[in-house]
């Protein structure tokens, strides 16, 4: 229905959707949408979680010179619908879902641009289905949250907007009510998607909760004030539909969206990774001028920077991060023309 009576209508035709299979015969099932004039389904794949399936699902962008370059980027979707309810019997469940998604990672051949998304149905970035998505395993984060707002969700305002269920206050038909005061809808992405560079990268700025004003905390989404962020049509449709708020992000797909941009005057970039966030560093330049260096996270916060006005071609320094936390950064090199070299490193405590 949501293939021919939403999305393939008034002539369109260029919709797709993958299988369900649904080995765990449950009554709650996943399912994915593309637009196959852009994307083509090169594989799915099944977790086969306690409760229910994940789904996984392998794409690849049809470039334009696709036929004559027979190149192109891929990325692997992994749709789930995590068990909901509180309580620890709950709580483990979801955790041991993850955990099986996450094996699944580690022993399969993947794309480096990784996705995990739907309704995880987490409280708080403390609960464990949360840490076994975002643990470093084996020196390797795999996914993060784009936004970079973890913290306890649940009936919390300053959350009010980012939380996307329930779009009801009130117990109506079928809809679970309350409110918006939730985030259990999520799109995390892996370091490559954040930093752009295997070929697909997240748009900064362009990950919302559609439908969500930042004003109905624990109201539903048609309640006063007037909810602007979406056409009235559209607003009333969200909250006819369902009770969550869906998640958007835009991609941009090519070959030139990596995070290393060669400048006509950096040449080089030395230094050792891992680290431990303390470390030293050896660039080099074909002129000698002024440089700036930076390290930042993937979430574009700069974590340290130095100036460095040299008369050498050569400039060697050290960085003393002592108290960063493990994780994935980028070390940015910026000469007085505005070009850019930039590394991607691994701190490793």
């Amino acid at each position: 229905m949501i293939l021919d009576q939403v999305l393939n209508t008034d002539g369109e035709t260029k919709y797709r959707k993958g299988v369900s299979y649904n080995f765990a015969d449950s009554y709650v099932v996943n399912m994915i949408y593309y637009n196959s004039e852009k994307l083509a389904l090169y594989s799915q794949d099944v977790v086969h979680a306690q409760v229910r399936d994940i789904d996984v699902f392998t794409f690849y962008y049809k470039s334009s010179d696709l036929a004559q370059t027979h190149d192109t980027v891929f990325f692997s979707c992994f749709v789930a619908h995590l068990k909901a309810g509180s309580g620890s019997d709950n709580e483990s469940s979801r955790a041991g879902m993850v955990s099986s998604a996450m094996t699944y990672i580690r022993l399969h051949e993947l794309p480096e641009n990784l996705f995990f998304m739907g309704d995880l149905n987490v409280y708080k970035s403390t609960e464990q289905a949360y840490i076994n998505l975002t643990y470093t395993y084996n020196g390797e984060r795999y996914f993060y949250d784009p936004i970079d707002r973890e913290g306890s969700w649940n009936n919390n305002a300053a959350f009010k907007d980012v939380h996307t269920q329930s779009t009801h206050a009130n117990n109506v038909d079928c809809f679970s009510y309350g409110g918006l005061d939730d985030r259990f809808d999520f799109i995390m992405a892996s370091s490559s998607v954040l930093d752009g560079s295997h070929g697909v990268k997240m748009i900064e700025g362009s990950y919302e909760v559609l439908g969500n004003d930042g004003q109905h905390f624990n109201n539903s989404i048609t309640d006063s004030p007037t909810n602007t962020s979406a056409p009235s049509n559209i607003i009333d449709a969200l909250y006819s539909m369902s009770d969550h708020l869906p998640i958007l992000a835009k991609l941009r797909v090519d070959g030139s969206v990596g995070i290393e941009e060669e400048s006509n005057n950096i040449t080089g970039i030395k230094f050792e990774n891992p680290n431990s966030g303390s470390f030293r560093f050896h660039i080099s330049m074909e002129n000698a001028e002024k440089i700036e260096v930076k390290v930042v996270d993937l979430y574009g916060h700069t974590k340290w920077q130095k100036s460095y006005d040299k008369s050498s071609i050569f400039v060697d320094g050290r960085i003393n991060m002592q108290a960063i936390s493990s994780g994935t950064y980028i070390l940015k090199v910026s000469d007085a023309n505005g070009h850019v070299n930039s590394k991607k490193f691994f701190v490793r405590k």
